[in-house]
């Protein structure tokens, strides 16, 4: 092991390490599923915002977003310029009345919510159905990030990393639950920040030849001398149809994400729920410096022939980190996005946890479970040997980084933003409707997503056409069913608490 490896590897153990120590804090800090789901519901604002934001990019923009830009250049951009819209749509929309719900009503879970609201338990099975599918193309998305930086960065097997880096998930997550995930996520929030302008720097260095101002300049050039102008065009590789469904995906997916919007159940109160803006728009501009920076950094240099192409799209930030940046700086990263990785698993796998241990048996039971916390506890444990599973499976498929983590975002994003931010500010909405624009978004983004691999990539039953999101067509069949279906249904008749609830 040289130097430089041996410097990566002591300060990522002993990020881990710290990781490990807040986990065993946040244990005892752990007392009833109160404290596991919603970590006391006493959060302020900075840790909040900041906890928001590294959820938010995680190994989905550490490493699937450069691997986008250097797949199909700015066609990534439709996904990051929304994506800053969609870190302030949800707290504009939804994050007040969420707080207030939290403190009129006995809520734990997203499902919890979205059962109060309409009053029905079929809304809370399938909102509790939605998260699980997400949750497993998300975790899919943290597994394979964090097992492909361990590989790259150490030279071990990205299989053996998937399993360590879950192992260590584990430990913190079933016994800290979110509270664990919460303190990791600010601490890697103000990482990501200031590691993605460093980043950001470096990379416009790289492109220039040592002079930033010259980046601009070489970059075109260098793309169009290589038959490459499309890259750097304005809608990228892709086309103007799919950027625009990415626009409008990302624009308003922001507000059905449960692991971002159910930090807001878990704010000290109103006032530190707003004050998150003033962090949370910045901290997550900051960080998606580091998406198109490296991405076309590292394409830059196989134009120029300084590096061979790629193996694969999702090498381009670990290779970037290990080649061309500080040893230092390439450690913080490396250990930011490893805790990044385990701490947004660990916020999955709590979601994850709730539907098991809260919605269901309310569905199938009609009561709470026995326990909660006890079995909160032993659900995590199969969720994360589960999703360990699928991890190796996606390995083993080649599914891209990037490609995951659209998906499970595309899945929350049609199952909750007409239920969620239009539900919680339209009284007209109706369980019916509800129930409705749930199953549509589940049925919409599974049917495309296998019509679209089977029986095989290379002549798929049906694909859209010009590389359209499945997501997006699946947001906008669920807001399109949510309001036909409340109209055509009856008006429900609130109670006094929810409808104050909805007025404040």
């Amino acid at each position: 092991m040289d130097d430089r490896t041996l410097t990566i590897a002591l300060i990522v153990g002993a990020y881990t390490l710290a990781c490990l120590g807040i986990g065993v804090w946040a244990t005892l800090r752990t007392r009833d599923s109160t404290d596991f789901f919603m970590a006391g519901r006493n959060l302020g604002p900075l840790i909040l915002a900041f906890a928001a934001v590294s959820t938010m990019m995680s190994g989905f923009g550490f490493i699937g977003g450069p691997g986008l830009v250097y797949g199909s250049g700015t066609s990534s951009f439709w996904i990051i310029c929304p994506a800053i819209l969609s870190s302030i749509v949800p707290t504009v929309l939804i994050a007040k009345r969420f707080k207030i719900f939290a403190d009129l009503f006995d809520i734990l879970t997203l499902p919890d919510v979205v059962a109060i609201r309409y009053r029905s338990e079929t809304c809370r099975f399938l909102a509790a159905l939605a998260i699980l599918l997400g949750v497993l193309a998300y975790l899919g998305t943290q597994i394979r990030a964090m097992g492909l930086a361990a590989a790259l960065a150490f030279g071990i097997d990205e299989g053996l990393a998937i399993i360590a880096g879950m192992t260590i998930v584990i430990l913190y997550a079933v016994f800290g639950g979110v509270i664990a995930g919460i303190y990791t996520d600010f601490i890697q929030g103000v990482i990501m920040a200031v590691a993605s302008a460093s980043l950001f720097v470096l990379s416009l260095m790289v492109i220039g030849n040592g002079d930033v101002g010259e980046a601009t300049t070489n970059l075109t050039r260098t793309f169009h001398e290589h038959d490459e102008g499309e890259a750097v065009g304005p809608w990228g590789t892709l086309g103007a149809m799919a950027c625009l469904s990415y626009l409008f995906l990302f624009a308003l997916g922001g507000a059905g994400q449960p692991h971002v919007i159910t930090k807001y159940l878990m704010a000290r109160d109103v006032n530190s729920v707003h004050r998150t803006l003033l962090v949370i728009a910045p901290s997550y501009t900051l960080c998606l410096l580091l998406w198109f920076s490296v991405g076309f950094a590292m394409k830059y240099m196989v134009l120029t022939g300084d590096i061979p192409p790629l193996e694969d799209d999702d090498d381009a930030a670990p290779l970037f980190l290990l080649h061309y940046t500080p040893a230092w700086l390439a450690a913080i990263v490396f250990a930011g996005l490893f805790a990044a990785s385990m701490s947004t698993a660990d916020a999955f796998l709590n979601i994850g946890a709730g539907v098991f241990t809260r919605d269901f048996p309310r569905v199938f039971l009609g009561r709470k479970a026995r326990n909660e916390l006890r079995l909160a506890r032993i659900t995590t444990v199969l969720l994360a040997v589960g999703a360990t599973t699928f991890g190796l499976w996606a390995k083993d498929q080649g599914d891209l980084i990037g490609i995951l983590g659209a998906y499970g975002w595309g899945i929350f994003a049609a199952a909750f933003v007409p239920v969620v931010a239009l539900g919680l500010n339209w009284k007209r909405a109706t369980w019916q409707g509800a129930s409705a624009a749930i199953g549509v978004g589940i049925l919409v983004n599974v049917g495309l997503d296998l019509a679209s691999k089977y029986p095989s990539s290379g002549e798929p039953l049906y694909k859209i056409p010009g590389a359209v999101s499945i997501g997006a067509v699946a947001l906008l069949s669920s807001i399109s069913t949510f309001i036909l279906v409340s109209f055509l249904s009856p008006p429900q008749t609130g109670d006094k608490r929810l409808e104050a609830a909805m007025d404040a």
